[in-house]
């Protein structure tokens, strides 16, 4: 792609036109969110609708709630139950993996850290937990233990799944979860004869961050979940110490994770983020992914907008 990238997260399949007109370079589809039979049907639909790229998100190691979970809101100080159904408590679905990574005094953030538990207790079928800081809770949204506890060393079957029934379509490339080192991207690669991406999610030395990028065709710079693994200094530390060598990595990069998180909700970004989406640019980064701002926001169009007006040459 030329230019800078404006890689736009969808939800619903009715915005792929406006959103391509409104400026968009690629477009992202979550599969963590659909059922392998929407899949095929969202890109066949695809096939006929839209002209840009399309980058299918893959789980990878990523720890997700069930994509059976109801939504449910749950506040600050209530106890929960993370697995099985407790006929007094609120209950989470996680699957029993994520389940046995879980001890006692260990906090869990939900959607980027919108929401944190701690866990009380934990047994053999679920674990207790108190809630920290509340919010709505939804399907399959993402999870982060600190620090995070997978090192996946080859795909899913469910990502291989995906894999098998959409690279047949050119338009279609893949961007990977939680990426940790250069043979997961290159098993994926062997696989789907597609392009890859693989997303930086995690605290990783710099010099791994380069092993994955060798055999990557782009990487992303995730802040929501480095930001729930990090902290706010460790976030920080790591992306200074990534953007001021970002030139080593000999890949596209992307930013990824709110940087027009205001726009979610309003029809303007504030004076902050049209300056760091700016400083974005001029770090050296190819492009951002737009994520809740146009999959969830009220204004996609307008957040598409501001990122051309922002970063156009003209």
């Amino acid at each position: 792609m030329d230019g800078f990238s404006i890689v736009a997260t969808i939800n619903d399949r009715k915005l792929l036109k406006s959103i391509e007109m409104a400026g968009a370079t690629a477009i992202r589809f979550n599969s963590s969110h659909v059922t392998l039979e929407e899949l095929e049907k969202f890109t066949s639909y695809y096939e006929d609708t839209c002209s840009l790229p399309l980058y299918i998100d893959l789980q990878g190691a990523k720890l997700r709630l069930s994509r059976n979970q109801p939504v449910m809101e749950i506040k600050a100080g209530e106890q929960v139950t993370l697995g099985s159904q407790c006929s007094h408590l609120k209950a989470i679905a996680i699957d029993p993996r994520t389940l046995s990574y879980l001890s006692p005094g260990m906090k869990i953030s939900i959607e980027d850290g919108r929401i944190e538990l701690q866990v009380l207790k934990q047994e053999t079928d679920n674990a207790r937990a108190i809630v920290l800081r509340g919010g709505v809770i939804r399907a399959s949204k993402g999870m982060n233990i600190s620090p995070h506890p997978i090192n996946q060393i080859e795909l899913s079957s469910r990502d291989s799944d995906i894999v098998l029934a959409t690279r047949k379509y050119d338009f279609v490339r893949y961007a990977l979860s939680f990426v940790s080192s250069p043979s997961e991207v290159i098993e994926l690669k062997d696989l789907s004869g597609r392009p890859v991406t693989s997303k930086i999610e995690r605290e990783l030395p710099f010099s791994r961050v380069g092993e994955i990028s060798s055999s990557s065709d782009e990487i992303w710079l995730c802040r929501g979940d480095l930001g729930a693994q990090l902290g706010a200094r460790g976030l920080v530390d790591f992306y200074s110490y990534f953007s001021d060598n970002i030139n080593e990595l000999y890949k596209p990069v992307l930013m990824a994770g709110e940087v027009l998180e205001h726009m979610v909700d309003h029809p303007f970004a504030t004076r902050s983020e049209l300056c760091h989406l700016k400083d974005i640019q001029m770090k050296g980064f190819a492009g951002i992914v737009l994520s809740n701002e146009t999959a969830y926001g009220t204004f996609p169009i307008e957040a598409i907008k501001t990122v051309l007006e922002v970063t156009s040459d003209e």
